[in-house]
């Protein structure tokens, strides 16, 4: 019996897979990637796959091109981080494959189909594309529903300080961490600090709260201020999708018992609602390094 296998479906269905599992292990280890290294990451996962066509190799050498491919795949996606974020990264990148492959042998073992061929440590099994690419699905939705489930139950979050150096004025803010929030600056994919405008507006410089203040009233020619690098942020929310009024900021610190940690440049977006009880400001779980809060 011979096996025929379609060469764009198998790259398409693992480019799929690829990249639901590359954004979740990024939000697992805090360090969410932008979309073109996101789409890069998840076409070498792709490729990868093309090892199934491959020569028999000795096992080792599986091994090590499983564990290799997985660390340049990793990466590829989420670019030069320290080595405890890129281990955690490759980690729960293959962890993740993992589960997904028990979950189409499962399937294999309840369905009564067979194994197709298998080389190097690569399986192709007789399954619908739709139902394998369904079944990473749904592994992401349960890992996204346990990742906001804190925030669901309205269970108290602790808040951190930051300093924001916004025209040269300090701008200090109670910040909480919430998973749901991957806001990303389009022109330098840097990961996206929320404030509430309602909140930080008696704090915030007069030329500042005066382009905000026009902004918000829904008069969009206002001039920013002259010395700001002004940032318009894509936000998706129930209600629809907008765009938020932002800036580059250079300087930005964690406010410690120490004293103030550096933490580089970033982005600040603006938001007209407050955030809730103590709380001015939202960062996603790539926004601030791993370890920064020990």
């Amino acid at each position: 019996m011979k096996t025929v296998v379609y060469l764009d479906i198998l790259l398409l269905v693992n480019f799929l897979i690829g990249w639901l599992l590359l954004h979740m292990a990024g939000l697992l280890s805090g360090q969410a990637a932008g979309a073109r290294r996101l789409l890069a990451g998840s076409a070498l996962a792709a490729l990868s796959a093309l090892i199934l066509f491959g020569p028999e190799m000795a096992y080792p050498w599986q091994l090590a091109y499983r564990l290799g491919t997985a660390a340049l795949i990793c990466r590829v996606t989420f670019g030069r981080r320290t080595r405890v974020q890129f281990l955690c990264g490759v980690c729960w990148y293959t962890a993740l494959n993992l589960l997904a492959a028990g979950l189409a042998l499962l399937y294999v073992y309840r369905t009564g189909s067979r194994l197709v061929q298998t080389a190097n440590l690569a399986v192709y099994l007789r399954i619908p594309p739709l139902v394998l690419v369904g079944l990473t699905g749904v592994i992401c939705l349960v890992l996204e529903l346990l990742l906001r489930r804190p925030a669901a139950l309205g269970g108290t979050a602790a808040t951190v300080g930051l300093r924001v150096l916004l025209e040269d004025t300090p701008l200090t803010l109670r910040a909480m961490l919430d998973t749901g929030c991957h806001l990303k600056d389009p022109m330098t994919c840097l990961p996206v600090l929320l404030i509430s405008y309602a909140d930080a507006k008696p704090r915030l410089p007069q030329a500042t709260a005066d382009f905000l203040e026009s902004w918000f009233a829904g008069k969009r020619t206002a001039q920013p201020p002259a010395a700001a690098a002004l940032r318009m942020i894509p936000c998706a929310t129930a209600a629809g999708h907008t765009l938020l009024p932002g800036f580059a900021v250079e300087q930005i610190g964690l406010i410690t018992r120490q004293g103030v940690r550096a933490l580089g440049r970033t982005v600040i977006a603006f938001c007209p609602e407050t955030l809730g009880e103590g709380c001015e400001a939202l960062y996603g779980s790539d926004f601030l390094p791993q370890g920064s809060l020990s």
